[in-house]
């Protein structure tokens, strides 16, 4: 590939096999990784500077913003949009989905010499997305056409849990450590998202009169509360397992606080007076659709609406908190101030500043998100602020990986 070296300052060796490429610039190498021609842990040897440098560290150089200087996170490295979903439009077999499941025991969980600290392309998410899709539109078309309201909560099922229930599969997929059990996913999607919604309502119940907007500093540290809970000996420092869990918990809290909107526009639905008259004249299935337009009383809508923004709140926002308190744990392993067999709750690690300064990013996202500040832009404030979120959330992503990169280099394994 050729180079212009009027345009580049500095130029780099790639190195393969014991073998040197090169040189390229950082604008060639970039282009290189895009294009999967490289890969993000590959090696390359700086001229300048007479050593060997990892590919994503290089590529990060120079490039910190308002959001690392904030937050003390390294940026996204070698990420890119193109290589994050590649894999979602390429063919895969049976086989291949299955294997994705098919970790977190002794036998199934790699050693950490073959685990890639490159950014993953996760896929089956995508897979499971078109699928839960599919169940929602077949429970809707066989309600519609069947009249049977058997069909109703089956409905109502999928539509509150299928794209939260997705969204903890892509967070599954990017846990390259693969250590965690999907079986693990679903206790803390369930049995995380009872607790935190327990914890939420208990902390409500002490002041009952505030205000909508103030559930952000109430239902985040509930969630993170229910994820450390639920973590038992996971409670381990990985980066990666921490953001897992936090999402795992985000998505049962999402589902379970969208069915009860869609109960409740439910049964405002079915108590107004119009419904009434309408439901008691033909079948009740029918009469619920035909309700639905008389009374402009939707939960179908609400249903629907909050499956959109599902993936721009309560998942990735729990997911950065976890993912923060994880990092602390880390960190203060590193620093001598707990073991690496300690896996009891470290109440200190909620009061270091350096989770504070990120966890408190979900919190203010959640208390714009249940104002009216934004309310000119639609639902596109939700993608607004889902950006923030995400851009947040993927750099923790970036921490884990460099995480184990450490732990390979400490080891003497190759990157």
């Amino acid at each position: 590939m050729p180079h212009h070296a009027e345009n580049q300052a500095a130029y780099y060796l790639l190195l393969t096999d014991g073998e040197q490429e090169g040189p390229y610039s950082i604008k060639e190498l970039r282009e290189m990784l895009q294009r999967d021609l490289i890969a993000a842990d590959a090696e390359v040897w700086a001229e300048s500077t007479d050593s060997t440098i990892h590919l994503d560290e290089l590529l990060h150089r120079g490039q910190t913003g308002a959001l690392d200087d904030f937050t003390g996170l390294k940026g996204l490295g070698a990420f890119s949009i193109w290589h994050f979903f590649a894999d979602v439009f390429r063919s895969h077999s049976r086989e291949e989905a299955l294997e994705i499941f098919c970790c977190g025991t002794p036998g199934t969980t790699p050693p950490l010499h073959a685990v890639s600290s490159a950014w993953p392309s996760p896929w089956i998410f995508a897979r499971m997305l078109l699928a839960c899709l599919l169940l929602y539109f077949g429970f809707n078309w066989a309600s519609n056409t069947f009249h049977n309201p058997n069909l109703v909560p089956g409905l109502m099922f999928v539509g509150n849990f299928a794209i939260p229930f997705c969204v903890a599969v892509l967070f599954f997929e990017l846990n390259v450590r693969r250590e965690v059990p999907f079986l693990d996913v679903m206790r803390a999607m369930f049995y995380g998202g009872l607790i935190s919604l327990i914890i939420a309502l208990a902390l409500m119940e002490v002041s009952p009169n505030l205000l909508s907007w103030i559930a952000g500093p109430i239902e985040e540290p509930a969630k993170l509360l229910a994820a450390i809970f639920i973590a038992g000996s996971r409670r381990n420092g990985r980066i990666l397992t921490g953001l897992l869990l936090g999402a795992g918990v985000g998505a049962g809290f999402a589902a379970f606080e969208s069915s009860g909107y869609t109960f409740t526009e439910i049964a405002r639905l079915i108590t107004s007076s119009t419904a009434v008259e309408v439901i008691s004249s033909i079948n009740p299935v029918q009469g619920y659709a035909l309700a639905q337009n008389a009374s402009h009383i939707n939960p179908d809508a609400v249903m629907q609406v909050r499956a959109l923004i599902t993936p721009f709140g309560h998942i990735v926002w729990t997911a950065i908190t976890a993912g923060a308190y994880w990092l602390v744990l880390k960190q203060r392993i590193a620093e001598g101030q707990r073991s690496l067999s300690n896996t009891s709750i470290d109440w200190r690690a909620l009061a270091d500043i350096r989770f504070l300064r990120i966890a408190c990013i979900p919190v203010v996202l959640h208390l714009v998100w249940n104002t009216t500040w934004l309310a000119e832009f639609g639902l596109l404030r939700f993608l607004i602020l889902g950006v923030i979120a995400w851009a947040v959330a993927l750099r923790l992503v970036h921490a884990g990986l460099q995480q184990i990169r450490e732990e390979k280099r400490m080891k003497g394994l190759p990157l």
